[in-house]
């Protein structure tokens, strides 16, 4: 067994293992602590922390009836591995002293632990677990654990001189004998929390779901009179629904406070908190609509504003008159404010009006230089629809009209983008005044359980009105192994607060999916590896030279150390040499261009690479590869804004200035207005002072400017009156890479996508999306030698003009075809006018194909919907098909960036 006071620089020393292995190290594990020792425990423990700070204690683990004792080697007991991990250590204990098993925690931290509990049965440590045995069975071992969900790292203290074999490091055959082992222990160790925590995370949302009721005990309110669009069953649930939750009029199964007997008297107990109530408290206020992207959220939303404009404007003349008696001043108004995340959905929302209500609904657009600025027109009308960067701009400055109402109603469209309770967005949203508040979003929870319970604070529902108390009784208890009881919770939140369904419930035109599986020519294969060799020769000579790099064999778990925010090399600059870093992720990014290209892409040079191409390809493929949820910071208004909505994601490669500014899409545009700021090739906020990056930290703090009026310039301004689509402009030409292509070629894949394309186009309406915008490219040029007549719509592509293609495209017969970014096409559209689906190459992270698809497969969509796929063989793009684990690292690069950035 180890020496009590060993050292955390130095391994354990112990002589009598013979022939054993350490098989690895269970990080990090809660044990509830004796609480009858809780004090003694304190003690011996602070004594032998004080005498040697890097003392590490151990523990031998006894299984009993229930749970799995840890002991100090005295006998003393300690305290009890919570009861996730007894199972999946129960049947290693009971093969002692083939298989050994100690616990092991640096002092000093257990005592930190200890002090955190203010009573001994909430006291909590976290310990390490090493594991022991003969070398044959490791891989037993090894299948043991993972059937239990966890993984094993390389030990923080391991017995000296015992060989250390882990049955879950993954191999690279195609490496062998390249690599240090300490490269591939780096990489295991760095994906397998994150990956766990996401597993964990997704089974319990599933099974929240597959818990609820209410959805199926709503009655059918088929709606105001003046709608002119009839509902659907499941958005009459909608309406039902929603008319509760403002009335309060709920069922007794479905309300949170419940009434109970407490020392002989009758009174009310919050089902979740148990707190206690006299009065029964009012639950009305709002809600959550989250049924899944295309079931028509914002029709349900139409229906209740029409519905209600008579309670709303009886609730505001009561208001005023309680205000006018008690000599306060304060506007209240009728009215539904709505918050979109960008001027294309306010667009879509003025439609869905139009198309929904005709003229019924006073409908104000508060965006731009030309919204009002006078409150009379707020109050009086019965829709107001803004962003939130307009509404955080004003707020900033202190001029916000919008908060200067008490609003009937709010509603927060893509209401996701308040999770993060620090953020600007969400302190300026929960500091509107409103009777109702509702969040409209098909994703409540993106990455975290804290996602959903930022929602709840924005609703100021009662017991939840701050994030602590959810984390005390929903996420700080899942954390700690407690899935039963928080899944339990949140079905009752969910039942009272939240309406959630998904497509299964809709007769929609079903989708079918093909694969495309292609072979390279011969030409191709031979630039292919050539590539490949190249590529290989350099990134094993990179592992060899720097060991302790973050860049070494795989797709690289680290993203944020390897890469910038823009997913381009963190070190890669404008006089970067080919022996910058160039790691697994670069790698595999020339091989999948080169599979889309073919001979077309010019041959891979050290001499001649482009880093500014490489890092624009690099970056697109970064972006919808981290998927929806992912953000960036624009440096413009400051605030997080999805990756994939965004225009220019992240620095220098964008501007000619070469800068480090990222510029969301609302800002980018704006700028475009403004005199000086018009050609989007240069970074405005290097060019609005005139000195270059320095000026950054100004225009920084400083994102709106004043004018004699008074009025503030929001950066999320006045959408231009510009251009009518051209669909016969080349991009190419309009590059300034005009040499990226070859000037002749084959590509397999394009002249499979072509045929494809022409094969009932005449009667079809087609999609073909890339992640890159030089593909787009080389696919515009195969469409314009077949005379094919397309649209396109890329990262650039400004949002007024975005809705224009889009329309232009659903209505014009002689349009079949639109090119589109896959990040674009997964935000803000609406594209059931196309019933083929192309996608030309596969993305690490599914989920962004599947967003994509999605917005075609909505309930307008009246045409079965074709999906197409290509995939070359014998290719990484093959490779991305079966390495399920890489898929899962690149989904949850998301949740842990977020879970740290939070």
């Amino acid at each position: 067994m180890f020496n009590g006071n060993a050292s955390t620089v130095g391994p354990f020393i112990d002589s009598s293992d013979g022939d054993r292995v350490c098989y690895g190290m269970l990080y990090k594990h809660d044990v509830k602590l004796v609480s009858k020792n809780m004090h003694s425990l304190a003690m011996k423990l602070t004594q032998l922390a004080q005498n040697d700070p890097s003392h590490v204690q151990k523990f031998t683990l006894t299984s009993k009836p229930v749970h799995i004792l840890l002991s100090l080697p005295d006998g003393t007991e300690f305290g009890f591995l919570r009861h996730n991990m007894t199972e999946a250590l129960e049947s290693l204990l009971c093969e002692s002293p083939a298989v050994q098993l100690e616990a092991l925690g640096l002092t000093s931290h257990l005592c930190q632990q200890m002090s955190h509990a203010t009573k001994p049965d909430e006291a909590l440590v976290q310990v390490n677990i090493n594991i022991y045995g003969p070398p044959g069975r490791a891989n037993d071992i090894g299948e043991t654990l993972s059937n239990q969900k966890l993984w094993l790292q390389k030990p923080d203290h391991l017995k000296a001189n015992l060989p250390y074999h882990n049955p879950h490091t993954l191999a690279f055959p195609e490496l062998q004998g390249e690599l240090e082992e300490e490269d591939i222990t780096r990489i295991t160790s760095a994906t397998t929390r994150p990956v766990v925590e996401e597993e964990r995370l997704r089974n319990l949302v599933t099974s929240v779901h597959n818990s609820l009721s209410r959805a199926n005990e709503l009655e059918d309110e088929a709606g105001d009179q003046r709608l002119k669009t009839k509902l659907l069953k499941h958005q009459k649930g909608s309406l039902s629904f929603m008319l509760q939750r403002e009335s309060g009029n709920i069922p007794d199964k479905y309300r949170l406070w419940q009434k109970g007997v407490v020392r002989g008297q009758e009174t009310y107990i919050h089902r979740i908190t148990k707190t206690q109530s006299l009065m029964r408290p009012e639950e009305v206020g709002g809600g959550v609509l989250a049924d899944e992207m295309g079931m028509g959220k914002s029709l349900s939303t139409l229906a209740l504003i029409l519905q209600t404009l008579v309670v709303g404007h009886e609730w505001a003349e009561k208001r005023r008159a309680e205000e006018h008696s008690s000599g306060k001043a304060r506007r209240h108004s009728h009215s539904t404010l709505v918050i979109v995340p960008s001027a294309l959905l306010i667009n879509n929302w003025m439609n869905e009006i139009q198309v929904h209500a005709g003229d019924v609904l006073t409908t104000v657009k508060y965006h731009g230089q030309t919204r009002p600025k006078h409150l009379d027109i707020l109050e009086k009308s019965d829709v107001i629809i803004t962003t939130y960067n307009t509404l955080a701009a004003e707020y900033a400055q202190k001029k916000s009209l919008l908060h200067k109402i008490n609003w009937y109603r709010v509603v927060l469209d893509e209401a996701h983008i308040i999770r993060r309770p620090t953020t600007t967005f969400h302190r300026t949203c929960a500091d509107l005044e409103a009777r109702s508040r509702w969040c409209l979003t098909g994703t409540p929870i993106q990455n975290r359980l804290d996602d959903i319970g930022a929602l709840f604070a924005f609703l100021g529902t009662e017991q939840f009105k701050s994030l602590t108390q959810f984390r005390r009784f929903i996420s700080t208890p899942f954390d700690q192994g407690e899935g039963a009881v928080v899944r339990d919770r949140l079905v009752m939140l969910y039942d009272s607060l939240v309406l959630r369904r998904t497509k299964d419930i809709l007769d929609l035109p079903r989708h079918v999916e093909r694969t495309r599986e292609l072979a390279l020519t011969e030409a191709e294969r031979r630039q292919y590896q050539r590539t490949m060799n190249i590529l290989q020769r350099h990134m094993l000579a990179q592992v060899g030279r720097h060991p302790d790099d973050d860049a070494p064999t795989h797709f690289n778990p680290r993203l944020q150390k390897s890469f910038g925010r823009d997913g381009t090399s963190a070190n890669t600059s404008s006089n970067a040499s080919p022996n910058s870093k160039f790691g697994l992720f670069q790698t595999q990014l020339q091989l999948r261009i080169l599979c889309n290209h073919g001979t077309f892409q010019r041959p891979f040079s050290w001499k001649k690479r482009d880093l500014k191409d490489e890092q624009a390809a690099g970056r697109e493929a970064f972006a919808a590869e981290l998927g929806l949820g992912s953000e960036i910071m624009c440096d413009a208004c400051r605030q997080h804004r999805p990756i994939l909505g965004s225009t220019h994601l992240g620095p220098g490669s964008c501007f000619v200035e070469n800068c480090t500014h990222s510029l969301c899409s609302e800002c980018l545009e704006d700028c475009s207005n403004m005199p000086g700021l018009e050609d989007t090739r240069h970074c405005p906020l290097c060019r609005r002072l005139g000195r270059g990056e320095a000026a950054a930290p100004a225009a920084m703090q400083a994102p709106l400017r004043t004018h004699d009026d008074g009025d503030a310039e929001m950066l999320d301004g006045q959408q231009p009156g510009e251009e009518a689509v051209a669909d016969g402009e080349d991009p190419e030409e309009n590059s300034h890479h005009k040499d990226y292509f070859n000037p002749t070629g084959y590509s397999t894949k394009m002249a499979q996508l072509v045929n494809d394309v022409k094969e009932g186009l005449e009667s079809s309406k087609s999609i073909i999306f890339s992640c890159w915008t030089r593909t787009l490219d080389l696919i515009a040029r195969h469409l314009r030698t077949e005379r094919i007549v397309f649209l396109r719509i890329d990262g650039d592509c400004l949002l007024s003009k975005r809705q224009r293609i889009i329309d232009r495209f659903a209505s014009d017969r002689g349009v079949q075809v639109l090119l589109m970014t896959t990040g674009t096409g997964a935000f803000g559209l609406n594209l059931t006018a196309a019933n083929r689906i192309f996608l030309v190459e596969p993305q690490w992270n599914p989920s962004v194909e599947n967003q994509a698809i999605a917005r075609a497969i909505r309930i307008k969509q009246v045409k079965e919907v074709q999906v197409t796929r290509y995939v070359i063989k014998d290719t990484v793009e093959k490779e991305m098909r079966s390495q399920q684990i890489v898929k899962q690292l690149a989904a949850s690069v998301g949740f842990k960036r977020d879970g740290a950035a939070a």
